[in-house]
């Protein structure tokens, strides 16, 4: 039903187009040339007419109207178009130069980072370039159950984060934005699944508090 329903719009909106440009074209003709696509108002004497005078304020509006929509949809059918960034790679500036890296391998690098975290049972990673100075990357995630999402999401940015400065790297003004979302706790942590050190804060992140374990300090003494 959405194909559809997106083609009728579509096509409903090349109808309105089609429309308003013929009135408006239709309005030219008539006020330069009257008698292009009417009568005189002899021929017309027994015939239902409208006349519509074309010395009034109305009319030179409606003609300065009518003529710009007609240039400006002759204008956006004829510019050039930028080419702007395609939706299927991303540029990674490499030491060699820029390197083409196509959005299903980051997706898939992503993934697969994401996933090799034990908590992590199910992401989807989705990489929108329709603006290449900012990538957005959203990524909808499950956490095995009795995990805590809060610390895996931030373990899971991290790994993200890291493996797309492995997959690309950005030019100067280009910016990633990662989109995390939980939707809920689904799964048992993977047997197989390899563990990952939790994420370290940076020495001016301040206290953290204790770190365990904690050695007993009494017990070695005795």
């Amino acid at each position: 039903m959405h194909p559809r329903r997106r083609f009728s719009e579509r096509l409903l909106l090349v109808v309105n187009v089609l429309a308003v440009n013929g009135v408006a074209a239709l309005w030219v003709a008539g006020f330069l040339q009257p008698q292009a696509i009417g009568t005189s108002i002899e021929a017309a004497a027994d015939a239902r007419v409208l006349i519509v005078p074309l010395q009034t304020w109305g009319a030179w509006l409606g003609l300065f109207a009518a003529a710009g929509l007609l240039l400006w949809n002759f204008a956006f059918l004829v510019r050039r178009r930028d080419d702007g960034a395609p939706s299927h790679w991303v540029v990674s500036d490499g030491p060699g130069g820029p390197v083409r890296v196509t959005r299903e391998a980051v997706e898939a690098g992503l993934r697969a980072a994401g996933e090799a975290l034990p908590e992590i049972t199910r992401l989807r990673v989705t990489l929108d370039l329709s603006n290449p100075k900012r990538l957005r990357v959203s990524c909808p995630f499950s956490c095995a159950e009795g995990r805590d999402h809060h610390a895996g999401s931030e373990r899971l940015r991290a790994a993200l984060t890291q493996r797309f400065r492995e997959l690309v790297r950005l030019s100067d003004g280009a910016r990633l934005e990662l989109e995390l979302e939980f939707q809920g706790f689904g799964g048992k942590v993977s047997k197989s699944a390899r563990e990952v050190p939790p994420v370290t804060a940076h020495a001016d992140d301040g206290f953290r508090g204790p770190q365990y374990p904690i050695d007993d300090e009494d017990g070695a003494k005795t």
